[in-house]
């Protein structure tokens, strides 16, 4: 555990001098620059859909979990039925 902690100590003081050394890019220029970095085109109006996910997959999604549900509550009512049977009191 001492050794990581040595060697991190280490790696952290010898990176730091080193960024000191590294040449620092010119901002000014690139700020000083009229011109925008990218053009963008509002002319064109393309009609928007419907993605198909909302046309397709979240009506799917609800017919299945519809049945789902309504098979999940007629298998639990045969599963009761047959566990209890109910006699008519005579």
């Amino acid at each position: 555990m001492k050794r990581l902690a040595v060697l991190a100590m280490l790696l952290l003081t010898t990176a730091v001098p080193a960024q000191a050394l590294a040449p620092a890019s010119p901002v000014t220029a690139q700020i000083a620059q009229d011109a925008p970095a990218v053009v963008i085109d509002d002319s064109e109006g393309a009609p928007e859909e419907e993605a198909w996910t909302f046309r397709f997959l979240v009506p799917t999604l609800m017919v299945m979990t519809l049945a789902l549900a309504v098979g999940l509550f007629v298998w639990y009512q045969q599963k009761f039925n047959r566990r209890y049977r109910i006699r008519d009191a005579e």
